[in-house]
């Protein structure tokens, strides 16, 4: 989930966390256990964290385990899940193999396309979230969540094997886990927190070229990657096997460190920063088959643009209100965000 969203959520998890407080030990202990999502006729209206295509149909997640499926991307219709925290990614394989991360360390599976959903990893006492999942195989997933911590199953979610490595120690969140075209995996987490396994196993942690937040991580071509956050930020690297790692990641100090700002010394490391005309934090983004880039974040800003010119232009937007995701919807845009889900087109805007 967007930091915006976990922002925009925060209140209302503290008090139901406080209204659990003030109850018995049997109702604390109750709640501890996973309870189905409940369906609401309103639940395309309510905060919608995630968006993805499952073949020729779309799914979204949201706040109290809502997942809702459409055909059109127009009509929503909510289905069953048997968890009602909040959730924070819908990813899809293949048209029917999907998975669904959220709070309280909750991890759904579905192999029908998203009409079904099971629970194959609940953490209440840990009650943190997982911010993303990357299917690696029929059965097998990479997940990335709060305080650095990575998992990973080869049989479908019986079994989760922690990931134990120096360049999560320090504990920074890790917000998007993508797979490059060559296979090369790449995180975006907070306090410029990137990191790179080539082999899908070893790990290093990159010189950050901003020291800020990043929220996604989009693959670009062959070996190349867009990943954006923090105050509109948006940087392209054309090789992410060749950027330059860090000796010893336990050294980092995100509040030492220096954001680098010099296009020629950014082009040294392999990095080039894309021209945003919009300073709002980005949560959401996608690229078509012509490489044109569509980004969204904060108060429903949205920027769409070219990466072989390196400019982004707003466009017009549906919403004042943040958004968190986006995918295409023929020449349309599909947005989620706090007010649930909207479309757009790409309209510049005035």
């Amino acid at each position: 989930m967007m930091r915006n969203v976990i922002a925009a959520t925060a209140a209302g998890l503290l008090i139901a966390a406080g209204t659990a407080a003030g109850q018995t030990d049997d109702a604390e202990a109750e709640t501890r256990k996973a309870q189905p999502a409940e369906m609401m006729p309103l639940a395309d209206q309510g905060i919608v964290n995630a968006l993805a295509r499952a073949g020729d149909h779309f799914v979204a997640a949201g706040e109290r385990g809502h997942i809702l499926l459409s055909d059109d991307g127009m009509q929503w219709r909510q289905v069953p899940v048997p968890v009602r925290g909040m959730l924070t990614r819908v990813v899809f394989r293949d048209a029917t193999h999907g998975w669904a991360t959220g709070w309280d360390g909750a991890v759904l599976r579905t192999t029908d396309g998203g009409e079904t959903w099971s629970l194959v990893n609940f953490e209440p006492d840990w009650g943190k979230p997982y911010f993303d999942i990357l299917p690696t195989g029929a059965d097998s997933a990479t997940l990335v969540g709060s305080n650095g911590l990575m998992r990973t199953t080869d049989d479908g979610g019986e079994n989760w094997t922690l990931v134990d490595n120096d360049v999560f120690a320090a504990g920074f969140h890790l917000y998007d886990l993508a797979q490059l075209a060559d296979g090369t995996l790449l995180i975006a987490g907070e306090r410029g927190m990137i990191a790179r396994s080539i082999d899908g196993e070893s790990w290093d942690m990159l010189v950050p070229p901003y020291v800020g937040s990043y929220f996604g991580v989009l693959p670009v071509g062959e070996h190349g990657a867009v990943l954006y956050g923090l105050q509109g930020r948006v940087l392209f690297a054309e090789d992410v096997r060749a950027l330059p790692v860090l000796d010893d990641p336990m050294a980092y100090d995100p509040f030492a460190a220096e954001s680098i700002t010099d296009p020629a010394v950014l082009e040294s490391m392999g990095w080039r920063r894309l021209d945003n005309p919009s300073k709002e934090s980005l949560f959401g983004g996608v690229i078509d088959d012509d490489g044109r880039l569509t980004l969204v974040g904060v108060d429903g800003a949205i920027v769409h643009g070219d990466l072989e010119t390196g400019e982004l232009h707003l466009i017009e937007s549906p919403t004042a209100e943040p958004l968190s995701d986006v995918v295409l919807r023929g020449d349309e845009l599909l947005l989620s965000g706090r007010t649930g889900l909207h479309t757009g087109g790409l309209t510049r805007k005035r």
